[in-house]
């Protein structure tokens, strides 16, 4: 069996476990993974299995919280300690957003910015994660470069819920590393490895598997509102099907609010001074507004491109990093009260920048009720591929069932099992696409 060690609060190690009957050990891409522990009630394993400690395997980068620690009496089998625990990146859900944060740009940088706000360096100091000992301790690991983007504004959700959900979209995993009595937050992406690791019977390396296609629960058309009451409320459109194959969604997105502030703007949007294209104007109506000489707006769908060329016919679109644009030129994006703001002084967006967060909110939620279809299995440990040597949690992998079912999946999840019986692993695949 593997030895499970155990740290203490500051994160340094305190005492090893190296008999016990069984471990199970859950681990997940994109979504937060635990553990059991089931050892003999022992003096020692009571003085030092604490709730608030924390448990790691020499082999595996995902540290847990113990959490739940159970004491089961029996006269006849002996007294046993049932002791679970949370990787600890479940710290990520002990907070929400607690003020609106805006971002048009890097996905990345949006995360970081979430981390960094609410974690590791909030404005009100009891925010802070700290170690016992009472020193700040939860930071963000090295920048990945990735380059996708996003137009989106939150508030007051779970930050935890907020990652994952960004994660889910882009098929990303994200955990929390320790590492010299600190936390790092860390996005990372599984290798495609689909034409060199297959699991299947004719190689005898699969035991079971669970194929399950469900479009019980769909919706592809949104209607997304927002601000404003009665005919006044902003509306938009996401997703687009007819008759018989559509399923509609209401999105209500009020929270979504077209206000924010001066320094979220020019952040985002930054002034010609800043090396940006943007600079407060004057109308012909007397107006102070936010003006754009160029401004490219995210790509959503199809239904948004036409009313942006509708709109700006003189645009174009164009690509960076592999993602898509509209842009624009001397477009108004904003509403100001005065020519001489302060940070935190509020402004007002325009349709053309708000109705895009609109739609990732629709999408967004549409996602939470598309057709799914998963594939689990049980493997053989040890039989043509390794775990942790040829494959990896997060990689993508071939999965083909007796009856010809032939998919590539990311697996999304292993449970590692040590007891009596020996070593067993079993991970979830996530349907990715059919060969």
């Amino acid at each position: 069996m593997v030895d499970v060690f155990v740290l203490n609060g500051d994160l340094e190690q305190v005492g090893v476990i190296d008999y016990y009957t069984s471990l199970i050990w859950a681990n997940r891409y994109d979504e937060v993974g635990d553990c059991e522990l089931y050892v003999q009630a022992t003096s020692d394993a009571l003085d030092l299995l604490r709730r608030g400690y924390y448990l790691s395997k020499p082999d595996d980068d995902m540290i847990c919280r113990i959490e739940t620690i159970e004491l089961q009496t029996d006269v006849e089998n002996g007294n046993y300690l049932v002791v679970t625990g949370y990787d600890v990146k479940k710290i990520l859900f002990q907070r929400i957003i607690w003020s609106q944060t805006n971002v048009d740009g890097s996905v990345e940088e949006f995360l970081r910015t979430l981390v960094l706000r609410n974690l590791q360096n909030p404005t009100l100091s009891a925010r802070q994660i700290r170690n016992a000992s009472g020193r700040a301790n939860f930071f963000n690991g090295n920048r990945k470069g990735f380059t996708e983007v996003l137009t989106k504004q939150v508030s007051y959700a779970s930050v935890g819920e907020t990652i994952k959900e960004i994660c889910k979209t882009y098929g990303w995993g994200f955990r929390v590393l320790v590492d010299i009595g600190n936390f790092y937050f860390d996005l990372y992406k599984g290798t495609d490895r689909s034409t060199e690791v297959v699991f299947s019977n004719e190689y005898e390396n699969l035991i079971e598997t669970t194929y399950t296609e469900d479009s019980s629960n769909l919706a592809n058309v949104a209607l997304v509102a927002g601000e404003g009451e009665g005919s006044k409320r902003s509306r938009n459109v996401c997703g687009y099907a007819e008759s018989l194959d559509r399923y509609e969604l209401y999105v209500d997105a009020r929270d979504i609010s077209r206000t924010i502030t001066w320094g979220d703007l020019i952040e985002m949007y930054p002034t010609t001074d800043q090396g940006g294209h943007g600079h407060i104007d004057t109308t012909s109506a007397g107006a102070i507004v936010y003006r754009m000489d160029i401004i490219d707006i995210a790509i959503v769908d199809e239904n948004q491109l036409t009313e942006l060329k509708r709109n700006y016919p003189n645009g174009q679109v164009i690509w960076k990093d592999g993602n898509r644009y509209y842009q624009c030129y001397n477009v108004i994006i904003a509403d100001l009260d005065t020519d001489t703001l302060e940070s935190g002084d509020s402004v007002i967006l325009r349709d053309i920048v708000y109705s895009v967060y609109l739609l990732n909110r629709g999408y967004e939620k549409m996602a939470e009720y598309g057709s799914v279809v998963t594939f689990d299995g049980s493997v053989e440990p040890d039989v043509t591929f390794r775990y942790k040597e040829d494959y990896f949690l997060g990689d993508k992998v071939s999965v083909r069932n007796e009856y010809g079912i032939e998919v590539v999946a990311r697996i999304v999840e292993v449970i590692e099992t040590y007891d009596e019986n020996g070593y067993r692993i079993e991970p979830r695949f996530e349907y990715l696409e059919v060969l």
